[in-house]
């Protein structure tokens, strides 16, 4: 039988079942039970412009009916003698019963109490012009009966060109499984409270579906919100939200057409199921810093910071002054090199380091000079190539007992350099109003670095270098400065150079110059994030970060019906920073997620527009019950997320709110 408010025939089987609290009713009978007799019935289904939208239904021979009697007893199978609208159906009886009421399709469990009865619409359908629950009561006389269709009809038009193997019916209230019909009005009544696999009807189709129509029925309800989740051939889903002018009242037919300019894109199941972690981990690589960044460790009488140096230590190779020249150039007074208490704003230190440009007999301008190296000058010319800074990786001074290094140990491969600087220029070089700041990581080699490269070192022993070429005079203000990393190679630096001058030029710049610098830090844009059993796991960032080989970048663009949608962020772009995603990649494997500007230079920062996930950087506190996080009864193929149970939320992880 052909009907619109149907589903399969095949499926039909399993359907409508009804019961009877009087005891199961066998379908075959001993001889010692009241003989059976023959008896035939007709039945008709008639077609009306709302029920059926012009479509005439037909029953086909065989279709079988479930036929009670007016005291509840279920008869073996009647079967529809031939096709049409209109058939006669085939059966027997129990000797001197009268037949009172019918349920299309077939079940051998059906039973019944105090005229209610009992049937199940499967939630797994196949899409056809297949058979609806339908119902009738038999008449005084065993007349004519008239079938009705307990359920609504969702008619389904796939355009052309998109080709979609996967229906899903959602609603938020009971859509398929067991309910109740009244033998009297046909009402339908919910035998108990809809459940997650009740919420829905589906139909699936290998070979997928195209410039076609899609059937299936769902049980009544006022509900006016139709769901759809389609699943294209490549696997990819898409929601599509619909509100009805009116609600799902039984025997009618809702439209509902697949805009044919629908996204696809994989989903996430957003379930009844509790979770009291967000099944994540994140560890943070080891972030090498550099030592007294913030300057609050001072050497000889408050003239030079522990771990730094300048003029006062410097190496000359007995070339540019004499011995007497150099102790009084550089006496205590004049070493160009001061603990200060103008420190930057909202630090946690109390000094900062204040350098100054001077004058040395008539000399060039001797520039203020703050290396993790040492000073070497052994030319008059500023801008001689026996002038420069350099890493001497075995050398130390002895100042005040404390052997202060040469070199700066530093094994790290941050992402840029931040550091807090107040100059404050007194001449007018307007040619060369930039001071000098750079940070170069390099391997085991005594590194040179001056303002003549042809003298300085470079190739494969430079690994990487954060500079900043044109800061200039920032007044009475201190100012923030990051400057990135600029990468080489990939090797492990060990040891980083770092020069601050009061001028980036050679004998630029004028007497008295002066610049403070406080508070220098290594960032580190890198976290290891690993996925839990189904390679799934949550992410947020407060920097932008490149999509690893191997993983994929979700943000939740839309919550509807028990799913939630997600948009990709494929890996080799960029995820936005303070962006909450979903990430997918290998069951239980670690993925880099890494913000170094050198890296994600050109790279393709993705759009994120409507995210409904939101994160942490640090762990909070969250009352139960008020978001979803992700749940471990996530699969490899589908993340979900349950309500979460615990009390705190975990650093650098996302949720759903409710």
């Amino acid at each position: 039988m052909k009907k619109i408010f149907c589903i399969s025939a095949a499926l039909a089987l399993l359907a409508a079942t009804v019961s009877c609290e009087k005891g199961v009713v066998e379908t075959d009978f001993t001889p010692n039970e009241t003989p059976m007799v023959p008896v035939t019935l007709t039945g008709t289904i008639p077609e009306t412009r709302v029920s059926l939208d012009g479509v005439t239904p037909k029953w086909t021979a065989g279709d079988p009916i479930a036929v009670f009697t007016t005291d509840g007893t279920l008869c073996p199978a009647f079967s529809a003698d031939q096709g049409g609208s209109t058939t006669t159906f085939s059966g027997t009886k129990p000797d001197g019963s009268t037949l009172g009421f019918a349920l299309y399709p077939y079940s051998s469990s059906a039973s019944c109490s105090g005229g209610s009865y009992t049937f199940t619409l499967p939630a797994e359908q196949d899409g056809t012009l297949g058979s609806a629950v339908m119902a009738a009561q038999v008449p005084a006389g065993e007349g004519e009966m008239v079938f009705s269709n307990l359920c609504t009809v969702v008619k389904v038009h796939i355009p052309a060109g998109m080709k979609i193997t996967k229906i899903e019916i959602l609603r938020s209230d009971r859509v398929s499984g067991s309910f109740s019909v009244n033998g009297s009005t046909l009402a339908v009544t919910p035998a108990a409270a809809p459940s997650g696999a009740d919420r829905h009807v589906v139909a699936s189709k290998s070979a997928g579906w195209t410039n076609e129509d899609v059937y299936l029925s769902v049980l009544p309800s006022s509900s006016k919100q139709l769901e759809l989740l389609l699943t294209n051939a490549a696997g990819k889903m898409a929601l599509v939200s619909k509100t009805l002018k009116t609600d799902f009242s039984a025997g009618h037919l809702k439209n509902a057409t697949v805009p044919s300019g629908l996204n696809f894109s994989d989903v996430a199941k957003i379930g009844a199921s509790t979770a009291s972690q967000n099944y994540a981990s994140t560890t943070q690589p080891d972030k090498p810093q550099i030592k007294n960044a913030g300057f609050e460790d001072w050497l000889d009488n408050d003239n030079l910071p522990k771990y730094w140096n300048s003029f006062q230590t410097f190496e000359n190779g007995g070339k540019l002054l004499t011995k007497t020249l150099l102790a009084n150039g550089y006496s205590s007074s004049n070493r160009q090199v001061k603990k200060s208490t103008d420190k930057r704003p909202g630090t946690s230190g109390s000094y900062s380091c204040r350098i100054w440009a001077r004058s040395i007999a008539g000399l060039a301008t001797a520039q203020g000079n703050l290396t993790t190296g040492r000073v070497y000058a052994s030319n008059t010319s500023a801008a001689g190539t026996g002038n420069y800074n350099y890493t001497d990786q075995d050398g130390y001074a002895t100042v005040n007992g404390f052997q202060n290094p040469f070199h700066m140990d530093f094994t790290g491969r941050p992402d840029s350099l931040s550091v807090w600087i107040k100059f404050v220029p007194k001449g007018s070089d307007s040619n060369h109003p930039y001071v000098k700041i750079e940070a170069i990581l390099h391997d085991k080699v005594d590194y040179k670095s001056g303002y003549n490269s042809s003298d300085c070192t470079g190739g494969t022993h430079h690994i990487g270098e954060a500079s900043n070429p044109t800061i200039s005079g920032t007044g009475s203000n201190w100012s923030h400065f990051v400057l990135p990393f600029e990468y080489d190679y990939s090797t492990t630096p060990s040891f980083v150079l770092i020069n601050i001058a009061t001028n980036s030029y050679p004998g630029g710049g004028t007497a008295n110059d002066e610049m403070y610098i406080d508070d220098i830090e290594m960032i580190y844009n890198l976290c290891n994030l690993r996925t839990d059993a189904n390679g799934w796991a949550t992410l947020y960032l407060n920097y932008a970060a490149l999509v690893p080989s191997g993983a994929t970048a979700y943000y939740v663009k839309e919550v509807a019906g028990g799913y939630a949608s997600l948009v990709a962020i494929p890996a080799g772009q960029v995820i936005p920073k303070n962006t909450a995603v979903l990430v997918k990649g290998s069951a239980h494997t670690t993925y880099a997620f890494n913000g170094r500007a050198s890296d994600i230079k050109g790279k393709t920062v993705a759009t994120v527009a409507g995210n409904l996930l939101q994160g942490t950087l640090t762990q909070i506190s969250k009352p139960s019950g008020t978001c979803r996080v992700l749940s471990s009864e996530s699969t490899s193929s589908m993340a979900a997320f349950g309500t979460f149970t615990g009390s705190t939320i975990a650093a650098n992880t996302a949720w759903l709110t409710q």
